[in-house]
């Protein structure tokens, strides 16, 4: 079955109403330090609307490129067209429209874009 142009940017429009949470896209960017050592930094972009699973009977089992099976805390969609890679990190502001603080992932793997949202499988970072 081949979706029209419209129907992928109906199913895009209504995937991202019914996404009920807020987060920031952490771009991630290396550096040295004043000793030579590796250093990382996240920069965070606007807020965007996004849905967070974080459901424990339900923690999303996937198998990564090497054939291993992983776990995730969370899996998080994303609209299309948002910039997100491997190496990002996922700041969760708001769960159902009220501000959280200290909620942050890290990608374990590419992201997966579909037809109607990019999705994300997530660790919590300091887990």
């Amino acid at each position: 079955m081949t979706f029209t142009t419209a129907e992928v940017a109906a199913l895009a429009t209504t995937q991202t109403a019914w996404m009920q949470d807020a987060c920031k896209i952490g771009v991630y960017s290396s550096g040295v330090d004043s000793a030579g050592g590796p250093t990382s930094t996240y920069t965070l972009g606007s807020e965007i609307a996004c849905g967070v699973n974080t459901d424990a009977s339900r923690q999303a089992r996937f198998q990564d490129s090497d054939g291993v099976y992983l776990l995730s805390d969370a899996v998080i969609r994303i609209p299309l067209g948002t910039t997100v890679a491997f190496a990002d990190h996922v700041t969760v502001t708001k769960r159902m429209g009220v501000a959280v603080t200290n909620v942050e992932y890290y990608l374990m793997g590419v992201p997966s874009v579909g037809v109607s949202c990019i999705t994300c499988n997530c660790r919590a970072v300091n887990t």
